[in-house]
């Protein structure tokens, strides 16, 4: 059978000479991912100590493009230039120490450009002797260890080395001493496309279409999203955003400079966290998803900078050790990497006091293939959303496939811009978001499910679009290819959340009923996890739910009544 790849590799031979189909690739999981030389671009690698003097060759030649790096200037260039570049240096008094890099296309056709950088994962703490010798032996720079991912290792290539990147990251993963070594390919992380075309929130409240937004109004009488923290792993949020700055947390980071606080590189991530948390009723601009959410800022520049895969990773251990409850993303990878499967592995096993965070991913807005992108498909335990436009119909853009869960409101969506803008976006992008809101929704009314739990509340809760065949049953109900289980719906998914209730740093006197489907009363209970404890005063108290936990520092003073009772 004739795949998309296949189709594409054809194409690829017919655009580019035969000379530029050459066998190259970069490993993952053992696996070889192949990758095609694009004769038509190239990377110039100046180390900064000598930035200065790359200024008048420079000003000759045509720069396509910028890739963000700390110590080295990289430029994209013709690659016709190469020679013409090199004529001009050779020229030069003193000559500039330069590395050339190419410039490759996915089987996909997304453009990729090798920097002088390899990372490479240690099988253990006690390798890093082995990493040092084999560094040393390939003339490479042991330039930093990932603190957030500490068995990893980002080495550069100096400019005198003149190697491969690919081929040395290659060799490193060959000799069987590392559990991974992954060259540095830099791409733009985007998944968005500018469509305005309806001046309201329809996702929210679809005036047009009656039934085709996510039902959000009568779920706000149910829950708001309150102490639930959404991380947003993206181009940063503006923190003093007015119909936002309330709901963002004082923790933030930024993994270009692996510091605090993030910075906002360009508008997406203030339109995604907008669209999930954008502060209701304060008579300025939009209502968000979970309008009580709190919001983390996690910044990455979405254009070309260096080592980008790692930095995201860092995103996400950082979500899950700074108390993400929902960790959401809307960029893709066209580059496979270990480091970005491990942290979401971490972040599964160990976030949320071992729940689970909730990852959300967008599905991807597809190039050649219709299928999700990476690293939305590396997990099944990720929350992948698809598009759907006003009538209710699949985004024509829209990635779909076995790993597509949900879809939600995503073309032309208005949500906040920086500098207290709003506009509008389209995109899976903006679908992402939306889902992310319901889970904090789902998560406030109880906060002890598990992220299989949630995952499963918001997949069979969703709507079924008219007109669309769901066709494949799976643990979750019906299921389709394009749009996944359906439309994500909020009132539904609410009120089949069992509703917990948390008595905590409170006195209850005099009569009194508590109901609900579970009740947590006393020491460390809370969905924030401040301790405190409990006193039941005097009079007839009533506890009534299906469930009443009574833990520790939790008093009952002699007159008192308690009465627990099953719902």
């Amino acid at each position: 059978m004739i795949t998309i790849k296949d189709i594409f590799l054809i194409m690829l031979i017919a655009l580019y000479p035969i000379g530029a189909i050459a066998q190259v690739g970069y490993y993952y999981k053992g696996k070889k991912i192949p990758l095609i030389i694009n004769e038509a671009k190239a990377c110039v690698n100046i180390p900064k100590n000598t930035s200065s003097k790359s200024l008048d060759i420079l000003k000759d030649i045509k720069v396509l493009g910028e890739i963000k790096d700390k110590n080295f200037d990289i430029y994209i260039i013709k690659k016709a230039d190469i020679n013409k570049f090199s004529a001009i240096n050779a020229k030069n008094q003193e000559k500039l120490p330069i590395l050339f890099s190419q410039c490759y296309q996915t089987i996909e056709g997304i453009e990729v450009f090798a920097t002088p950088y390899i990372t490479v994962r240690l099988k253990s703490e006690q390798d890093f002797s082995l990493l040092s010798s084999y560094a040393e032996k390939h003339g490479l720079k042991v330039v930093q260890n990932d603190p957030l991912l500490p068995l990893w290792y980002i080495l550069s290539v100096p400019p005198d080395n003149n190697g491969n990147a690919i081929e040395i990251a290659n060799a490193l993963w060959e000799s069987g001493k590392f559990a991974a070594s992954v060259p540095d390919l830099c791409f733009r992380n985007w998944l968005c496309s500018n469509d305005p075309m309806f001046p309201e929130q329809w996702g929210l409240n679809n005036t047009n279409n009656p039934g085709v937004d996510i039902s959000i109004n009568s779920a706000w009488d149910l829950a708001t999203g309150k102490n639930i923290k959404i991380a947003f792993i993206d181009s940063g949020v503006d923190m003093n955003h007015l119909d936002l700055a309330s709901n963002i947390s004082d923790f933030s980071y930024d993994t270009e400079t692996g510091t605090s606080p993030s910075i906002v590189y360009q508008y997406h991530g203030t339109h995604c966290a907008g669209i999930a948390a954008a502060i209701k009723d304060n008579g300025l601009q939009i209502a968000g998803v979970a309008p009580d959410a709190t919001i983390l800022s996690i910044s990455k520049d979405l254009e070309y900078s260096a080592y980008s895969p790692l930095k995201m990773a860092d995103g996400i251990i950082w979500a899950y050790q700074h108390g993400a409850d929902i960790i959401s993303n809307s960029w893709y990878s066209p580059v496979y990497h270990e480091a970005i499967d491990e942290a979401i592995h971490n972040a599964f096993q160990y976030g949320r006091n071992g729940k689970g965070c909730i990852i959300v991913f967008s599905s991807g807005n597809y190039t050649s293939s219709h299928s999700v992108k990476y690293p939305a498909n590396c997990n099944d335990t990720i929350l992948v959303v698809g598009a759907i436009n006003n009538a209710g119909l699949r985004w024509e853009s829209s990635n779909y496939g076995p790993k597509l869960d949900v879809v939600a409101p995503g073309v032309s969506i208005l949500s906040t811009m920086p500098f207290n803008q709003i506009g509008y976006d389209t995109g899976t992008s903006m679908a992402c978001p939306h889902v992310s809101g319901l889970a904090a929704l789902i998560l406030e009314r109880n906060s002890e499910l598990t992220v299989n739990e949630v995952n499963s509340i918001i997949q069979s809760n969703a709507k079924k679009p008219s007109g669309v065949n769901f066709d494949i049953s799976r643990p979750d109900g019906m299921w389709n290819i394009q749009y996944g289980y359906g439309l994500v719906d909020a009132y539904s998914s609410i009120i089949n959340t069992p509703n917990v209730v948390y008595i905590q740093n409170d006195t209850i006197t005099g009569l009194r009923i508590v109901s609900a489907d579970s009740i947590y009363v006393g020491k460390d209970v809370t969905n924030d996890k401040v301790q405190g404890c409990v006193t039941l005063g005097q009079g007839q108290i009533t506890l009534k739910a299906k469930s009443v936990i009574v833990k520790n520092s939790t008093s009952v003073p002699l007159g008192t009544t308690l009465n627990i009772e099953n719902k």
